[in-house]
Parts: C-alpha cells; sequence; structure tokens
C-alpha cells in the first residue's frame, strides 16, 4: 500500500489509535469556554519532553510520551525517560507511536521501524524476523473483539498471533489504510480510501458497511457508545444503529489522537486552521466546515500555550485533556472555580449586581491600563464611557450602586453610567481612599475615609464625622457590615470591631476575645456575626467573641470575605485559599469551637485565583442572586456555580518505583530481602497526572512506625539499621486528608545473623552456663583437695605423735613396769611393801592401757579395721546392748574416705557411749544414707534423753557433743543432735558427697 497526500498530512500529525475512554467522575464542563478551564503549560524548562509524536495512558495509570529523543512517562510530580535499549546499545532511541494495550501492556512503535512491547518493566523486541516490515514505522495499533493486537503502517496491516506478525491482505480490505476504530462491541472499524470495513468479533474477514468514503473523513467514539464522522461537509453520528446510543464499561487505558469527543460529549481538534478547536456538547453535531461553526472556541494568545504548533492530543482516564505541542505540553481540565479572563492587566476587584441581576465588577490595579467597569457575563466586557478605580462599592435597596474610589464617590443606577456624588468636604482635594460604603436598617448612610475616620449622612444629604457617637477620630475602619437587625459594624486596624446601637458606638476588643489581630472582614451567617483577622476567625457568642480552631493552626489566617449560601454552608477566602463550610461542618464548629473544624481547603489546583486580595476592595467574595460566588483574588477574579456538587475526586493510585538497600536496588515486585544492608529507601509516588497539586502523602512500615509518618514533601522513606524481623510498608495518597488509596503492600524480610539467631543466642548462654559450671566445679575440687591435704597433714601429725609416743614414753613406761614387775618378784609374799608396789604396777598398767587408747585414736585405723560399714558393726559389738545397724543406698553403695571413716567413726563410738554411760539406754539404732549429695549417719537411742544437764555440755572436763560437732566440722558437714526427757537422743552427722566419698574404689 502507498500513503495518499492526506494520509502523509495525516502521519506528520501522529495520529494514533483512537481511545475508547476512560473512567472518571469529572470532565471538561461544556458550559465553559476553552479560556474559562483550567489551563497548565508544561514546558521544557519544567522537564516535559517537546515534540511528541504520541500520548498513551497504560492502565495503571502512567501517562507516555513518544519523542525524538526517546519515551518519556509523566506521574504528575516529575517527568522520567524510561530506558527501552541497553546502556551500551548504539541503536537510535526515536520513538514514533503509542499504543496502551488490554491488560496493561505499551506498545512502543520505533520511527526506524520494530515494535517493542514493555510489559512490567521487561521490554521485549519484534522486527523483520517476527514478521514486521523492515525499516517501516508502524502508523497505529488496535485491539479487536477476539483480543488480537492489529497495526498498520506503508507496508500494510498486520495481525498479531502472539508470537508473530501476519500479513492480512486476503482478509477482505481494500484500498489505503486510513484509520482504526475499536467499538464497544468488540468490532473492529478500518478506514481506508475505498471504504468503510468492520470486522465482527472472532470473524476471520472483513465486512464493507457501505458507507460513503468521503475524503478526508475520521470516526470518533463517543461517551453513549456511538460512533460519530468528522468529514468535510459536517460531524454527525453514523447512520442506523451505529450511530446509536450503546452504553459500555469504559476502560483504564486512553491513547491518543488528532481529534476526540471527551465523556461531556465536547468535541475537540487539532487539525483545524487554529491548531486547537473545542466545540461544547450539543452544538457537536452540525453540517458544513467546522470553523463555521458558530459554537467554535479556538486557540489564542490568552491561552498561553507552550506553542501554536500542535501535535496530538489526549483525553486522560480523570477527564483532563493533553496536547502535545512542539515547545511542551498543555494540560486542560475542568476545576471548581472557572477563572475571568480580561483582555487587560485587571486586579483589585470590586463585585456587585444590578437590579437586572447583572454581575458588575470595578478594577483598581492603578497600571498603565485605564480602570474600567466591567459587565460579566461571565466573560467580561467594559462599560463604555466611563474609566476609574474604584475601591468600594454598596447595592442600596433600589437596585442602584454606590461606587467609591480615590476621592471620588459614583452612583450607578440599572442601564446608565455612573454619576458623581458628593463626598465630605476635602476629601476630593485629598484623594482620600473611600475604604467602605454600607447603609444601615434606619437608612443612614456610612463611609470609611482612609485617614480621615467615619462619616455618616442622614436624610438632608449632609455628611457628619461620627466622632460624637464614639468613633475614633481620623481611624478609618477597613470593613463595614449591616447585620440582619440593621446595625453597622466596624472592623479597624487594631483588632476591634465596634457596633452603632442607635445611640453610640460599642467597642468589643481583647476584654471580649477579639485578640487575633487586625480586622480584615465582618460578616453575618444565618444570625451569627463572624470575624476574619489576621490570625484567624472568631464569632460572638453571648456578647463574647470565641475563636475557631484549625489543623494547621494558620489555615484561617487573613479572611477577608465570609458568607452563607442557601444550602447552609458557608465559605472564607483567606491567604490560604478557599475555605468551604459544610452546613453540618459550621454547625459544628459553633457549637465546639475548641475542636478543630473540618473544612475543605480549595487551591489554584481548583481554580482559586491565589490568594484573596488583602487590602481594597473588601470584602473578597461575593454572592450573586443567581448562586454563582464571584471570588477576588490576588491573581485574578473567579467564579463558582454553588448549584453543582462539590466533591474531591477519588485518590489517584499510589506505586512503589523503586527500593533501595545500601548499593542494592530492588525492582518493585521482587521479593524484599536485606542481607547485606539493613537500611531501607523506598521512593513511591501517585500517579495523578491530571491534578497533582493537592495530593497528601503518608506512608508507614508496620513493625517499625507506630502511626503514618508524613510524606508529602520528598515522596519517600529511609530506615536505617533495621532490627531483624518481618516488615510491611505502604505508602498512602488522599486530595482531602480523610480518603486515602494504598499501595500494593510491600514485604520487607531482615534476616538474622548468626549472632541473632535464637538458637544460636540460647546455644551462647547454654555454653556460658556450662563454663560457670564447670568453673565452679574445678573450684569445688580445688577447695576440696586442700581439704584433704589439710586433713592428710593432720592425719600423718597425728600418726606421727602416735609412732613418736608408743616409740618413747609407751615403750619407756612398758620398761619400767617390767622392772617394777621384776623388783616386786624379788620381794616375799609377806613383805607389807610389796602390796603397795603391786598396787602401784597395776595403776601403771592401767595407766599404760589408757595411753595406748590414746594412741590407737591418734592413728587412721581404716586400713586396718575396714570399711566404715565394717568399723561401725564391730564397734556395736562391744556394746552390751542390742544395736539395730542399717544401711540405706538409694542407688548404690560408694566408698568413703579414710579420713572420712576416722572421724565418723569417732562421732558414732562418742555417741554410743553417751548412750550407754549417760542416757541408760536399753536399745540403740544406727543407720547410714549413702545419698547422692550427702553421706548422712544416724545414731538413736530409747534412753533418758537430757534437757541440757551438765554432764552432756562442755565444762568439768565433758566434750562429748562439742567433740563430735568440731569433728563433722572438719568434714565441711554438721551434727544434729534431737533429744526429748525420757523418749531417747538422736545423733546425725550429714557430710558433704565431694568430701565424703573417695574418687577411687580400690581405697576402700
Amino acid at each position: 500500500m502507498i500513503f495518499t497526500a492526506r494520509r502523509a498530512i495525516r502521519f506528520l500529525l501522529c495520529l494514533a489509535a483512537l481511545c475508547t475512554g476512560v473512567p472518571a467522575a469529572h470532565a471538561t464542563d461544556p458550559t465553559r469556554t476553552l479560556e474559562q478551564l483550567h489551563h497548565t503549560a508544561l514546558r521544557a524548562q519544567d522537564g516535559a519532553p517537546v515534540g511528541a509524536t504520541s500520548i498513551a495512558q497504560t492502565e495503571d495509570g502512567w501517562l507516555w510520551f513518544a519523542t525524538r529523543i526517546g519515551l518519556f512517562r509523566y506521574d504528575g510530580f516529575e517527568f522520567e525517560k524510561y530506558p527501552l535499549l541497553p546502556p551500551a546499545s548504539n541503536e537510535s532511541e526515536a520513538m514514533w507511536a503509542l499504543y496502551a494495550a488490554p491488560g496493561g501492556d505499551l506498545w512502543v512503535a520505533r520511527a526506524g521501524g520494530g515494535l517493542l512491547r514493555l510489559r512490567r518493566d521487561t521490554v521485549t523486541s519484534y522486527g523483520a524476523n517476527e514478521g514486521l516490515p523492515d525499516h517501516v514505522a508502524v502508523d497505529e495499533f488496535a485491539t479487536a473483539g477476539d483480543g488480537a493486537l492489529w497495526v498498520a503502517s506503508e507496508a500494510g496491516i498486520f495481525r498479531f498471533d502472539g508470537s508473530r506478525w501476519n500479513d492480512v491482505s486476503d482478509w477482505g480490505l481494500k484500498g489505503e489504510f486510513d484509520q482504526f476504530l475499536e467499538a464497544p462491541d468488540g468490532v473492529l472499524w478500518v478506514v481506508t480510501d475505498q471504504g468503510t470495513f468492520v470486522l465482527p468479533k472472532g470473524a476471520r474477514r472483513f465486512e464493507d458497511t457501505g458507507l460513503p468514503t468521503p475524503s478526508p473523513q475520521v470516526l470518533l467514539l463517543d461517551n453513549d457508545g456511538s460512533i460519530w464522522r468528522r468529514q468535510e461537509s459536517g460531524v454527525a453520528p453514523l447512520p442506523g444503529d451505529w450511530g446509536k446510543p450503546h452504553p459500555f464499561a469504559r476502560q483504564r487505558r486512553a491513547n491518543g489522537n488528532t481529534s476526540l469527543l471527551d465523556r461531556d460529549g465536547t468535541l475537540w481538534t487539532v487539525a483545524c486552521d487554529r491548531n486547537l478547536c473545542r466545540v461544547p456538547a450539543g452544538s457537536v453535531r452540525q453540517t458544513g466546515d467546522l470553523a463555521e461553526n458558530p459554537k467554535l472556541q479556538a486557540m489564542s494568545e490568552q491561552l498561553g500555550m507552550t506553542s501554536q504548533g500542535t501535535m496530538t492530543m489526549l483525553e486522560d482516564r480523570d477527564g483532563s485533556i493533553w496536547v502535545a505541542t512542539k515547545a511542551g505540553l498543555d494540560r486542560f481540565r475542568d476545576s471548581w472555580l472557572a477563572t475571568v479572563r480580561f483582555p487587560q492587566m485587571s486586579l483589585y476587584f470590586s463585585v456587585f449586581e444590578d437590579a437586572a441581576g447583572t454581575v458588575w465588577t470595578g478594577t483598581a490595579a492603578l497600571t498603565a491600563y485605564d480602570d474600567r467597569l466591567w459587565t460579566l457575563t461571565p466573560d467580561p466586557r467594559p462599560l463604555p464611557g466611563f474609566t476609574g478605580a474604584l475601591t468600594s462599592v454598596w447595592t442600596d435597596p433600589d437596585g442602584s450602586t454606590l461606587m467609591g474610589g480615590y476621592g471620588e464617590m459614583w452612583r450607578k443606577k440599572t442601564g446608565a453610567l455612573p454619576v458623581s456624588v458628593p463626598l465630605p468636604e476635602g476629601a476630593a482635594k485629598r484623594r482620600s481612599i473611600v475604604q467602605a460604603i454600607a447603609r444601615d436598617g434606619t437608612g443612614r448612610l456610612w463611609l470609611s475615609l482612609r485617614l480621615r475616620g467615619v462619616f455618616y449622612q442622614d436624610g438632608d444629604g449632609a455628611w457628619q464625622s461620627a466622632t460624637p457617637f464614639g468613633a475614633p477620630p481620623d481611624v478609618a475602619p477597613w470593613v463595614i457590615h449591616i447585620d440582619p437587625r440593621g446595625r453597622p459594624w466596624f472592623g479597624y486596624q487594631d483588632g476591634s470591631v465596634s457596633v452603632f446601637d442607635g445611640t453610640r458606638m460599642r467597642r468589643y476588643g481583647e476584654a471580649e476575645g477579639l485578640r487575633l489581630g487586625p480586622v480584615s472582614a465582618v460578616a453575618s451567617v444565618g444570625d451569627t456575626l463572624v470575624v476574619g483577622s489576621e490570625h484567624g476567625m472568631s464569632f460572638l457568642d453571648d456578647d463574647r467573641f470565641r475563636m475557631l480552631t484549625s489543623l494547621p493552626r494558620n489555615r484561617l489566617d487573613m479572611v477577608t470575605g465570609i458568607v452563607g449560601t442557601r444550602d447552609g454552608a458557608v465559605w472564607a477566602y483567606g491567604v490560604n485559599g478557599l475555605i468551604h463550610f459544610t452546613h453540618d461542618a459550621w454547625k459544628a464548629a459553633l457549637a465546639k469551637p475548641e475542636t478543630p473544624v473540618e473544612a475543605m481547603v480549595l487551591t489554584m489546583e481548583d481554580g482559586v485565583p491565589g490568594p484573596a486580595q488583602l487590602v481594597r476592595p473588601l470584602p473578597t467574595v461575593f454572592a450573586a442572586r443567581n448562586g454563582y460566588l464571584w471570588f477576588s483574588g490576588s491573581q485574578g477574579l473567579a467564579w463558582l456555580d454553588t448549584s453543582k456538587p462539590l466533591a474531591r475526586p477519588p485518590p489517584p493510585p499510589v506505586i512503589i518505583r523503586s527500593i533501595e538497600s545500601g548499593t542494592t536496588t530492588i525492582r518493585p515486585g521482587e521479593d524484599v530481602v536485606l542481607k547485606r544492608s539493613r537500611d531501607l529507601h523506598v521512593s513511591y509516588t501517585a500517579l495523578a497526572p491530571g491534578r497533582p497539586r493537592g495530593v497528601l502523602f503518608r506512608y508507614r512500615l508496620e513493625g517499625v512506625d507506630a502511626t503514618y509518618q508524613d510524606g508529602t514533601a520528598h515522596r519517600d522513606a529511609h530506615y536505617m539499621d533495621l532490627a531483624p524481623g518481618d516488615y510491611r510498608f505502604v505508602a498512602e495518597a488522599s486530595y482531602d486528608g480523610r480518603h486515602w488509596s494504598r499501595s500494593e503492600p510491600l514485604a520487607v524480610h531482615v534476616p538474622a545473623r548468626l549472632f541473632e539467631m535464637r538458637w544460636f543466642q540460647l546455644a551462647c548462654l547454654g555454653l556460658v552456663g556450662l563454663l560457670v559450671w564447670l568453673a565452679h566445679r574445678w573450684r569445688v575440687r580445688l577447695l576440696t583437695r586442700r581439704l584433704r591435704m589439710r586433713l592428710d597433714e593432720r592425719h600423718r601429725e597425728r600418726e606421727r605423735i602416735a609412732r613418736d609416743l608408743h616409740d618413747t614414753l609407751l615403750q619407756g613406761v612398758q620398761g619400767l613396769i617390767l622392772r617394777f614387775q621384776a623388783f616386786v618378784d624379788g620381794l616375799s609374799p609377806e613383805d607389807r611393801s610389796r602390796t603397795t608396789l603391786e598396787r602401784t604396777i597395776d595403776r601403771a598398767e592401767a595407766l599404760l592401757v589408757e595411753g595406748r587408747d590414746r594412741v590407737k585414736g591418734l592413728r587412721t585405723q581404716a586400713s586396718v579395721h575396714g570399711s566404715l560399714e565394717e568399723r561401725i558393726a564391730a564397734q556395736s559389738e562391744d556394746i552390751g546392748i542390742p544395736v539395730h545397724f542399717e544401711v540405706i543406698a538409694p542407688r548404690m553403695r560408694r566408698p568413703v574416705s579414710e579420713v572420712a571413716t576416722d572421724e565418723l567413726h569417732s562421732i558414732v563410738r562418742e555417741a554410743l557411749l553417751n548412750a550407754t554411760q549417760h542416757s541408760h539406754a536399753k536399745s540403740i539404732w544406727i543407720t547410714i544414707e549413702y545419698a547422692r549429695r550427702w553421706l548422712t549417719v544416724t545414731v538413736r537411742d530409747d534412753g533418758d534423753g537430757f534437757d541440757g544437764s551438765p554432764s552432756m555440755m562442755p565444762g568439768e572436763g565433758h566434750y562429748g557433743i562439742v567433740g563430735m560437732r568440731e569433728r563433722a566440722a572438719r568434714l565441711n558437714g554438721r551434727l544434729d543432735v534431737v533429744s526429748l526427757p525420757q523418749r531417747g537422743v538422736a545423733v546425725t552427722a550429714k557430710v558433704p558427697a565431694r568430701v565424703a566419698y573417695a574418687r577411687d574404689r580400690k581405697k576402700r
């Protein structure tokens, strides 16, 4: 196929596939002119791409632009060049056409031929190897009812089967290709120079519709599903069912074109003589050339567009119209307020309404242009024959208007030119500024002259100073307000207000609750008097003013206009924008002024003409009888139709743009596992290309942040050195702070390092415990070894003493006894001294026996007499009374050390002697218990017992119990003696196992 001249023109205009629409709550208001729409110009210095040949919006909300230097995308906050080719590629980045396909894919036609498919940040390339013509750019895309993708180029039309592109020259099409159109019912329309063809859903061949083929023609899809055709003879729907409404669900994607019908049925086109034309809905259908349509709106210099060289256009899913030009991008959308565009520089507006319902405004710009009096219809038109700066206005009950200026005042009646009226004496000569005019309920006219004070005029027409009534001399109020009772209120720069009660001025100041600075507005909302001041708003409640509270605190600052509407709402205009209170919110604010008010703030993004005027003329809000509100801003004049619903658009979708941890970049959608670095940086954004200003952001990392963090300033979040665990990151966006959209939750896992793992910590704790226990055991063994060494030394010393006594003293005594015995044997039996000597020898032998016994006690006898059990058993056999011996071993008997055997045997022997000599026992019971921690020996008798008798206590040479305790103490044990009179005594010795038991059984 070869392109015709008409096709070449459309090729240069970058005609892409016609969008089937997108869902949105608002579109451009057909009742407003092109100049009254909210317009934003984005130039190269704003980062906008220039000379975009195609625009598309994918289902996720991104806005895409094809340019000669690459592909760009826009989220409403910044333009970003999207890399489609590898970093080291030497190929051209020039892109030609874009197509947002169902399912979220973005198809990009390269200017030098070939296609790129972008799916979830993955780029796939298609070229000659996949069936596309080589070095031929694709111009248009479309999706048929069966889901197949179609493309058209100079080389023909091709259909994609999922892997290859196939030529469809045998599908019944005739002529040179002109246009694709995707119908809501799944029918694919193709316009050629020889006819208009349709491909029903699932069909394999095109059908000729039989429609005439005027040249040129463009098919358009209306919001109601009907198909329209624009041609030289006019714009009209197609005949038959094609041109009838067919309701359908609008898609979330959009594709650009040179002409479109927006969702309100308004025609937009860049293919016109004025480069941008708009025809409101209801006036689109007409015959003849588009330029002949009387409702046509066209580009003008007043629009301030980036360039007159328009390329293509798109309606996004929020209803905004985007126009690509050779120097940038222009966005048009509806806003709640419509700006009045004056043909000359105009500022400081004083708005009023005459008896006929016509709204007027004067200006006081004092520029090179004359200040005029303008009618607002709403387009401004100057009143011929009048010039002059207006600083205040007042409309009398008869419909005439008093207008004050610089040393001048006029009265204007309906249909007539203003007529000059006199001012107080000297005002004209000094050019005193008329700051405020008002007529009270009694008919008295009040006038505020700057630097001269307040004047009034009664029925005689003479001006008089209000000083006798208590008005401050030479102090002129900024505003004068007449309340529903007809009383005039005066607002002063010192922060006070005064009311004239008919005879005197009554002043309200700090003592009555006015502490918010200079008064800038006084108004009545119903029966409530409201005062706007430099630092907030207050209202009169029971003869005292109460301050309204807001968040942030400065939201109600410097309000210069307050008005209530028929629906009970209240509007206040200040330096922070236009503040709207619903009826319920206003009632709640009056009932609980200490609670922050719930109000919607409108800004320039909503059409507000900048901050409110802060000086004359005041007030800055005027309510017309038709329900319109007029707002005088520092950057212009705007109006609002209060009959239309006022609601914020739904919050824009939020996405995670990038994730970084240290030097590692993680792609959104991948698992976020922080291994090398535990720092986390998340960048997010809201896809709000049509309304980026006014978007509020907040974010939260669940597991770290207890509440949401404000993220409006930078749209990113930073976290440092996260602890091990699982987290979840979410970002949210809102327009009003109450309704929020949320990003897909981002799961973040921080694995624990080895020393942070619970099992490792428990193992370390166990190891430390083991080391402590081992240290304790080592210490115990050391002390035990030292104790045994000391006991062994003492035992060896005792053995040495016993050996020395045996070898010296006892042997010597034995020798003396033998010698004395020999001497006695030599005496005759009748010798009287023999008896004496024999008695002496007996005594010496007894002493020798006792000495041997003592020596025996000093020596270690375990090796001689056996184990502890054997020695105790042998000891019990020498007792003249019955002894019952028992051994208790819960597990097994253990060998007892020699030292412990000796000491315990001595304790048992002493206990047995005490039982036989002092207790008069008839039976004795001995028990040995081998326990894990203690060796226990118990001697119990059934004797008389004792109650602390001297024979059992130390003293008079008896140390029985004391000796037993000392022996037990030497073993680190203890001795318990329990006795009850007439019931016997129980002696229990307990020795620790580490001392009592021998470590080597062979030592037994």
